[in-house]
């Protein structure tokens, strides 16, 4: 179980691994969730990025696989820009079903969220990039959108956050995709500095 503690300065630390996580998540989603179909993270699971999204959508159902689709290469491409490629990556969902994001209630949320926290603290990254609202509200239990958000780390249990645009939206909108590129430029120098 996860523990406070007073000394929250550094890395929490986790026996857990991802697959012994994701087992549990699965065995109580099931229970709650009876019809849904549920995607899980892939990538390295000592990756020194995790890249989290809302939920799976569609277009992963197939490969079972997050980020799959338009939004999954245009993913790759903002990746390439900073020298990374999909498989140099962790890639999750804060919820781990197919659905639209209007569905996704706050009950829904409280549920993924701890085992998202777990997730993130067996993979130890030093980096987390957060795409849009859902994930970066619920790991910073913030109010405030992606807009005011965006564009600075945050600390998240001793590792560095920085929440940027989802994909999805920039399809919707490319006006923001050099704010994006602000955004990841920021990440690339922060994994261009040596521990």
């Amino acid at each position: 179980m996860q523990q406070d503690s007073l000394f929250e300065e550094n890395t929490a630390q986790s026996s857990e691994t991802v697959e012994e996580i994701n087992q549990e998540l699965l065995e109580k989603g099931k229970a709650l969730f009876p019809d849904r179909f549920f995607i899980f993270g892939t990538g390295k699971a000592d990756s020194d990025v995790v890249i989290i999204g809302e939920s799976p959508g569609p277009p992963d159902a197939d490969s079972e696989k997050p980020f799959m689709g338009p939004v999954g290469d245009l993913l790759i491409r903002i990746l390439a820009a900073i020298d990374l490629k999909r498989e140099d990556v962790y890639l999750t969902n804060i919820v781990k079903f197919i659905s639209q994001g209007d569905e996704l209630t706050p009950e829904i949320i409280k549920f993924f969220t701890p085992f998202l926290v777990r997730e993130i603290l067996a993979i130890k990254p030093k980096v987390i990039i957060s795409l849009g609202n859902t994930p970066t509200k619920a790991l910073l239990n913030t109010k405030k959108s992606i807009t005011q958000m965006r564009g600075e780390f945050y600390d998240f249990h001793g590792i560095k956050l920085m929440p940027t645009f989802n994909p999805a939206y920039l399809l919707r909108d490319a006006t923001k995709k050099r704010e994006v590129w602000e955004d990841m430029k920021m990440v690339r120098a922060l994994l261009a500095e040596k521990d």
